[in-house]
């Protein structure tokens, strides 16, 4: 398939008019995606696609690995998208759903979930989940994968790993591409009807673990009981011994 093709199986797979942008090195899909939004309001959803990126970032604008060919590094841009302020921790859990939905059905595996939105396999990452606002109303849904990488950098050699265990072909890798983006897109339009939080606490690693979450300048410690109904993490402090739910924050550690 040529670009042409895997922008038309989108159209008839979301049934809209999407725009693909195919290139072999960016910076920054997800910078990238900002700058378009920034020159005009978008009138259909955009996707931008690169082989690699040079200057890849994810939360907290960390570096993100992306080499050439060695993963899947995309954004979805949702033209005049508006996520209720309470409910972007349900939006984002959506779409970890949704990433998890599509490896299962392209390639039979079974992945794990890090709250809110970080993919792991054997313990490793191999995904993650930037969301940012965009200029005119525009959601930008930024998403990286390792595929296969033959190595990765020093710093992250212990943390990082590849969904799959060969390079695949690049019919499978259009494949995924399209699966991945027809289910990110459905997320935006589904995420508030809460039946995909089931299979989210199914694929959650943390359920019934001990957790160091950071929050803010705060360190959280607790056991993890629950998602709530808001995509919100539930936990008994450890402090305390009371239920507290946690609407934002990064978790640090994962006790045995």
């Amino acid at each position: 398939m040529d670009d042409t093709d895997i922008e038309n199986a989108l159209n008839t797979q979301i049934d809209t008019k999407i725009s693909l942008l195919h290139v072999a090195t960016i910076g920054s899909t997800n910078q990238y995606a900002k700058q378009l939004c920034e020159q005009a309001a978008r009138q259909t959803p955009d996707v931008i696609w690169a082989d690699q990126q040079t200057a890849g970032v994810g939360k907290f604008s960390r570096p993100f690995y992306s080499a050439a060919n060695g993963g899947l590094y995309t954004t979805l841009i949702m033209p005049d998208l508006t996520i209720d302020a309470p409910k972007v921790g349900l939006f984002t859990t959506s779409l970890a759903t949704a990433t998890v939905s599509a490896i299962q059905d392209c390639f039979k595996l079974t992945v794990d979930v890090k709250w809110v939105n970080d993919i792991y396999l054997h313990d490793r990452k191999i995904a993650g989940i930037l969301v940012e606002q965009g200029a005119h109303g525009a959601i930008i849904i930024g998403i990286g994968i390792n595929l296969f990488q033959s190595s990765f950098p020093n710093d992250i050699q212990n943390i990082a790993g590849n969904l799959l265990s060969a390079v695949p072909t690049e019919t499978v890798r259009q494949r995924f591409f399209i699966t991945l983006i027809s289910q990110l897109y459905q997320s935006c339009f589904t995420y508030t009807n809460l039946k995909f939080l089931s299979e989210y606490k199914r694929h959650l690693m943390l359920m019934g673990h001990q957790i160091q979450l950071q929050l803010g300048q705060s360190l959280i410690t607790g056991t993890v009981s629950d998602v709530n109904h808001l995509g919100q993490l539930v936990i008994v402090d450890a402090t305390t011994h009371q239920p507290r739910t946690i609407p934002a924050g990064e978790v640090i550690k994962v006790f045995p």
